[in-house]
């Protein structure tokens, strides 16, 4: 079986959300936030990574309550996004492989992710 998510945010709202602490402690692992520095706090990162976990949650159509944010993780090789997901969440799944795209225009970001189970 495949299933598609699909999230899109609006990366102006990121600008305020940067400044609280406790945000970016809830939805990003230690490894994005370093991501994220690197990028220079980059708004469309930020926001890319966001949208990123979401549509990962809709394509496993689970309610964002069911997993911790830190158990879906985006690391990037060379520039380019993967998702590093936690084995509960592969097992319980029944994950096979996943596809992950990123893509930001004017004040949006956009994810599609591409699951095979």
């Amino acid at each position: 079986m495949i299933s598609n998510g699909i999230d899109i945010v609006d990366i102006n709202r990121f600008s305020k959300l940067l400044q609280k602490e406790t945000f970016m402690n809830r939805y990003f692992t230690i490894s994005e936030k370093e991501y994220i520095k690197k990028a220079n706090n980059n708004l469309s990162t930020i926001a890319g990574i966001y949208a990123s976990k979401e549509a990962f949650l809709k394509a496993i159509k689970k309610d964002f309550n069911v997993y911790s944010f830190y158990d879906i993780e985006i690391l990037h090789q060379d520039k380019i996004p993967y998702f590093n997901i936690s084995p509960t969440i592969k097992k319980e799944n029944n994950i096979k492989d996943i596809s992950l795209s990123i893509s930001h225009d004017g004040n949006y970001a956009i994810a599609s992710v591409i699951i095979l189970f």
